[in-house]
């Protein structure tokens, strides 16, 4: 028989002492338990202060010294050797046969901080050593050069009189003793052997005549490049362009200083819309006769400077075989031409020429790689393909071009499971290397080879096995037997060193500004799309940069949103490429905001028809991506978890943009503010390459802007020395805000050029009134509760 249980009493006494002193152990309790709560929340507290505390905040500093680092700081010489630079500014070689590295020049050897742009010659005899830098351009910078064997100096460049004169482009030949280079836009060739330069040209002028160097924007934009010189295999000849500004009108500037009272005015050249554009002419040196020769053009329009045509690419196929691409003023039309040079004569060959419907061709597609297999080129251009949903679509492929026929033309096309960004090599079995991206991975970019033959056709992945986003690569010079695999993200950028079989050796992983960056408070990327129509055929890529340890599950803030609208033509800003906009990551950190980039139509990594537009349409389409992004993240972007339909919009836009930026504000309430930087106003009054792609050339484009932007906030910022947009433009713009009664905020900085972070004084100004401008207009952030959002909603 089971016992009874007895309960005793846990608190004895009479029942008025037991309700006493279970009270009392009540409270006991009560207050231990808040000691732990307590003490949990300072442990909370005091670890949470411990994380961000171990985090330093970025600083305006360094926004000025810090820089993105390079995935390879090193310049190909040869087939097998590279130089670079390490951080002490000394020059390295570095053989890929034996993948060993050897120092050349010391940095501390002599006192020049400008020794790490030294140039080494091919077979590494030779080196060239700025020693002083007296002007700094755009796309140049003038040096004084001496030249070293080893630690030997033998002689300087350009010495007359026994001073030196500076120097503004050097580019070597395929030997060691032989280089050109450019002082005061006049062409030397220079033999080291012989201790002497020869002058090539006598009519070089920053003002009317520019031979192989580019001085101005325009310039730059159709050429993609700086300098102008092109070697033959065996240095035989060098091939130059001259470009020739008499005729183009010119831009008047006035200098802001008292003590050039009689010599403040000056003027550039600037071509305008349907202003006469700058004659362009090829001619060939010969290195052995001294002989210059004007290639002929097709039209021979170069025996006048009023020519309407342009040149995008030199490229030598044999020592006396060599291919000039050119373009028509509308840049819908190219023509690839060959020639060849005998007895210093040159003769017409062969002719392809492509063409477009759809808005211009792209002439980094047209830069043509031959083939040493026959007379075969290669080339990127838009295919048509036919997708049952959307309709027909053409992408970007690698076309192989066949000039051995009467009518040259295509006969083979790469697969159309990879759409092709850039050529970079064709080895000697006609394999091409090119960079492109898989349709739905527009972000990325990857190195692929496509191998052809009668029977088979394929592309092959060489970088798919980096675990990298967007990837680069630079082939050695001549056979193209080595090449550096570049990173540049979405992490730090790294370099490594391949054959044409296999990885060799990690040549660099930025180690320095990897410990740099680790140890700082950063803000976070996300990506998102953007239907711009009501099939969602058509979708557009942007970027969002939020603040730091930003979570759409916990209760934050409603960011205001900073809308960054791109001013350049086929580009593309948002893609899987590492990127580090330090006054962007402050701004966001420090004032609670976010900053969007968008890439709306114009942009490449598209199909044909998203990338062009028709001139009436391209401002129009412009407006419409910029509406429907905001609409988008406010109301159906399901990633931020709401974090944005109760926020504000504001614009940034610098040149060509702030036509949009400004048409913006008339609309809808999406936006309610913008910051224009050096704004154009009438896209007339722009450089020619960049407003006939938009304006076309049938027609004048008048304005549609009506600046009806009342209760809407401006402020626009001006250099009155930008040779880039005309200060006019942002005068004209305060002057008619001015009539319709518009407040508006204006600041002037006298004597600034376009690019305000070559002057840190004027740039960090331009930063903080920025920074104020947009804290004012679009105020804090709004907190507010928020629902728990599953990754599976959005993914």
């Amino acid at each position: 028989m089971l016992a009874p249980i007895v309960f005793h009493e846990l608190v004895g006494g009479t029942s008025k002492k037991q309700n006493w002193k279970g009270l009392g152990i009540a409270f006991i309790v009560i207050a231990i338990i808040c000691l732990f709560i307590a003490a949990a929340i300072l442990l909370t507290n005091t670890q949470q202060i411990h994380i961000d505390n171990k985090l330093l905040s970025l600083t305006e500093q360094d926004i000025f010294n810090i820089k993105v680092p390079k995935s390879w700081n090193g310049t190909w010489i040869s087939n097998s050797y590279f130089s670079y630079v390490d951080t002490n500014d000394s020059i390295w070689i570095y053989n890929c046969d034996i993948l060993e590295k050897e120092m050349l020049f010391r940095g501390d050897f002599i006192q020049q901080e400008s020794v790490k742009y030294g140039i080494v010659s091919p077979s590494t005899k030779y080196v060239l050593i700025p020693v002083k830098k007296e002007k700094i351009s755009s796309y140049y910078t003038n040096y004084q050069y001496d030249i070293y064997e080893k630690s030997r100096m033998i002689a300087s460049i350009a010495l007359v009189n026994e001073t030196k004169r500076t120097v503004s482009a050097i580019v070597y030949s395929h030997s060691d003793h032989l280089f050109a280079f450019i002082d005061n836009f006049d062409i030397y060739v220079y033999n080291i052997t012989r201790k002497s330069s020869y002058r090539m040209t006598f009519d070089g002028n920053r003002a009317t005549v520019h031979n192989g160097l580019v001085e101005w924007i325009y310039e730059y934009e159709i050429f993609n490049r700086k300098t102008l010189l092109f070697w033959s295999p065996t240095d035989r000849y060098l091939a130059f362009i001259k470009i020739n500004l008499t005729d183009v009108p010119k831009n008047y500037y006035l200098k802001y200083d008292f003590t050039l009272e009689h010599d403040d005015l000056y003027s550039i050249p600037y071509p305008k819309y349907n202003d006469p554009i700058p004659a362009l002419n090829v001619f060939i040196f010969n290195t052995r006769t001294k002989k210059t020769i004007r290639v002929p053009q097709s039209n021979d329009s170069a025996k006048s400077n009023k020519s309407d045509m342009y040149i995008y690419h030199i490229i030598w196929y044999c020592d006396t075989c060599f291919a000039v691409v050119y373009g028509n003023r509308v840049q819908n039309t190219s023509t690839i031409q060959l020639y060849e040079i005998a007895y210093d004569k040159i003769s017409f060959k062969s002719r392809y020429i492509e063409e477009t419907s759809r808005g211009y061709l792209l002439s980094r597609f047209l830069k043509p790689f031959f083939s040493s297999l026959g007379p075969y080129a290669y080339i990127i251009r838009f295919d048509p393909v036919i997708n049952g949903k959307a309709g027909q679509k053409a992408f970007p492929r690698v076309v192989r071009i066949h000039f051995n026929r009467s009518y040259p033309q295509i006969d083979v096309k790469s697969p159309e499971d990879i759409n092709a960004d850039e050529i970079l090599h064709v080895d000697n079995l006609d394999r091409v290397y090119f960079t492109g991206f898989e349709p739905l991975n527009s972000l990325e970019r990857q190195l692929y080879r496509w191998t052809h033959t009668d029977a088979v056709s394929e592309i092959e992945c060489l970088s798919c096995n980096e675990s990298c986003g967007y990837i680069n690569a630079q082939f050695s010079l001549g056979k193209g037997n080595y090449y550096i695999l570049e990173c540049l993200g979405p992490s730090i950028p790294y370099s490594v060193l391949y054959n044409r079989m296999e990885r060799l050796v990690l040549i660099d992983d930025n180690e320095p500004f990897r410990e740099w960056i680790s140890n700082r408070l950063m803000p976070s990327i996300e990506y998102f799309t953007v239907p711009l129509d009501e099939k969602n055929s058509i979708v557009g890529n942007g970027m969002i940069i939020l603040p730091p340890n930003y979570n759409p599950n916990k209760t934050i803030a409603s960011y205001p949103v900073i809308m960054t609208i791109n001013d350049r033509l086929y580009d593309q800003r948002v893609t899987k490429k590492y990127v580090l906009p330090l006054d962007d990551y402050i701004q966001v950190i420090e004032d609670n905001l976010t900053v969007v980039m968008f890439d709306a139509h114009g942009s490449i990594g598209q199909d044909e028809n998203y990338l062009k537009s028709n001139s009436q349409d391209w401002l129009e389409r412009q407006y419409q991506d910029y509406i429907k992004v905001a609409q988008h993240l406010k109301w159906n972007e399901k990633k931020f978890n709401e974090t944005l339909n109760d926020t504000r919009f504001g614009l940034r836009a610098r040149g060509s943009a702030a036509v949009v930026a400004l048409k913006l504000l008339e609309g809808q309430d999406e936006y309610i503010c913008a910051f224009l930087q050096s704004p154009v106003y009438d896209l007339a009054h722009y450089y020619t390459t960049f407003s006939e792609h938009i304006i076309g050339l049938n027609g004048g484009m008048k304005s549609s802007i009506q600046l009806d932007v009342q209760n809407k906030s401006i402020a626009f910022v001006h250099g009155t020395a930008d040779e880039i947009v005309h200060f006019k433009h942002s005068a004209t713009l305060a002057k008619v805000l001015t009539d319709k009664q518009v407040n508006f905020d204006f600041k002037v900085y006298p004597d600034a050029k376009h690019n305000f972070e070559q002057n840190p004084v004027i740039y960090n100004d331009f930063l903080h009134y920025q920074r104020h401008f947009f804290q004012g207009c679009l105020g804090g952030r709004i907190n507010k509760e928020r629902k728990i959002v599953s990754p599976e909603e959005y993914d």
